[in-house]
């Protein structure tokens, strides 16, 4: 995990996934998200930045898009997740298996 303070980043890549940043600029970044633990944000400021999204975190991303299309109600589950967003409601929690490779991700083998 990287911690940074009071950096300033400009015209890159900068990988999010587990690092904390606080009090840093980000100019004209192309911020990559790949799923992985989440990074943590305190009083930063984003420039014409924009989001990439890899690996778990545009399979999340495709999911969403498959649910808002997917018919009937669809649209409103999605569009209720981005109000909890808005709001800091975000429900849900991050788990980890015994048996990772199990075919259901369950703890059962």
């Amino acid at each position: 995990m990287n911690n940074y303070k009071n950096e300033r980043f400009e015209n890159q890549r900068v990988e999010l996934s587990g690092s904390r940043f606080h009090g840093c600029t980000f100019s004209n970044c192309e911020l990559v998200y790949r799923g992985e633990p989440s990074p943590t944000f305190q009083d930063n400021e984003f420039i014409d930045c924009r989001f990439v999204m890899r690996d778990a975190a545009i399979r999340t991303l495709y999911f969403l898009s498959n649910i808002y299309h997917a018919g009937k109600g669809g649209e409103e589950i999605v569009e209720q997740t981005f109000t909890d967003i808005r709001n800091g409601n975000i429900h849900g929690a991050e788990t980890s298996t015994i048996s990772p490779d199990t075919p259901n991700h369950t703890l059962e083998g």
